[in-house]
Formats: structure tokens, sequence, C-alpha cells
């Protein structure tokens, strides 16, 4: 396995391969995590597989990124790239908020359902972040990046400070329902409850938003 990384690597690996080719091979070395990451989970995450995988050599591997959390941070900002784009595409976001909100939760509902392996790998991966002592800047970097990704899709325009605040604020509540159904449905594998469990969290999402946004007109 790779050697313990700091935060300050990742500027490294963030210049490394600037070129075509190089980003290329960046790409695949990320890709081949991903593959083991949601074939085996964390203890497939070997960079003999991670390279294999890839198909590059151990040494090119070790360029592109110096340390597993380095390579990790990578795979965390792909996975919620590649969210963010099945997401925009899957669902046109209306322009109430409330509305918006409903619409978000119902495409990362069908989003999971398509995706089981991807959410236990990134559940397995928060895990390894807050087990692994000086790695837990990866579960924190995890959470901020899907509630800023959340956040930022309930305004249209989120330039005011109180909506940015309240728009955090249903972001870390959703994500609090959404991984806890995540966990539920896999392991009781009772769609029809899931689907129910869903419809109770727009229904309170809905509500808190609305009590928010009341709020922050009564304190103007």
């Amino acid at each position: 396995m790779m050697g313990e990384t700091k935060p300050k690597t990742r500027t490294k690996t963030a210049l490394t391969g600037a070129t075509r080719k190089g980003v290329e091979t960046r790409n695949r070395i990320i890709k081949g995590a991903r593959e083991a990451l949601e074939q085996g989970g964390m203890e497939a995450l070997t960079t003999r597989r991670i390279a294999a995988s890839a198909g590059v050599k151990l040494a090119t591997l070790h360029y592109y990124f110096d340390s597993k959390e380095s390579l990790l941070l990578a795979v965390l900002e792909d996975l919620i790239a590649d969210m963010e784009v099945t997401y925009r595409q899957d669902v046109a976001l209306p322009e109430a908020p409330e509305d918006r909100v409903e619409a978000l939760i119902r495409a990362s509902w069908r989003y999971i359902q398509r995706t089981r392996n991807k959410q236990i790998s990134q559940t397995e991966l928060t895990l390894y972040a807050l087990r692994t002592k000086g790695s837990e800047w990866l579960a924190a970097r995890q959470y901020n990046a899907y509630i800023d990704f959340y956040g930022h899709l309930v305004f249209v325009d989120d330039r005011d400070e109180d909506l940015r605040r309240i728009g955090r604020a249903v972001a870390r509540q959703m994500l609090i329902g959404i991984d806890g159904i995540i966990l539920q449905s896999y392991a009781l594998q009772d769609l029809s409850a899931s689907n129910d469990d869903i419809e109770a969290l727009i229904t309170a999402m809905r509500g808190y938003l609305r009590r928010l946004l009341v709020e922050r007109d009564k304190a103007r």
C-alpha cells in the first residue's frame, strides 16, 4: 500500500501530468482505483490491483499519486463530478426552492438505486478516513463537498449570504436522511419501505426549508 500523506502533498498531485497524455494516464489510474474500490472495497485498493486495472506500471502510479490518500482524494473528486453530471442530465431543476429540494432528493434516489457498489464504496471511504490517523481531513473534505454540491443547487442564485447558509443547512439535513436511507435500503432490501422513506424525507425537507426562509424574513 502507499504511505500516509499529509494535505500538503495534494498540490503536487494536482499539478502532475499536465500534458494531454499525462491527464489521460492520471484519469486511467483514477478509474482503476474506482473500479477496485467499488468491486472489492478498501481491502482491494492495492497499488498492484489499481495499476493492473489502469494498465500502467507501479512506478507510473507512484509518479502521479505519491500516497494512498492523495489518490483517494482524486477518486472522491471524480465521484462527485460524475454525480453532478448525472444529476444535471437526469432532472431539470424547478425555480421554486422547495420544488428544487424535492427534485434533488428524487434525482438522488434514482442515482442511488443505479449505483449500489458506488454508494457502498463511498461509505467505506468515509469510514477509512475516520479510522486512519492523519486522514480525518479526507472525511471532512468528502462531506463538505457533498454539502456544497447540494447547497449550491437549492437556490438558483445563492450570492446572498443568508441563502448560502440556508442552502447548506438544508443540504446537511438531506445528507443525513439520504445516508440513512441508503444503508437501510441495502440492509433490509425493502424497496417499498425505502420509497416511503424518501417521500417522508421530501416532506420534512420542504417544511424545513420553508421554516428557515420564514425565520430569515422575520429577522430582517
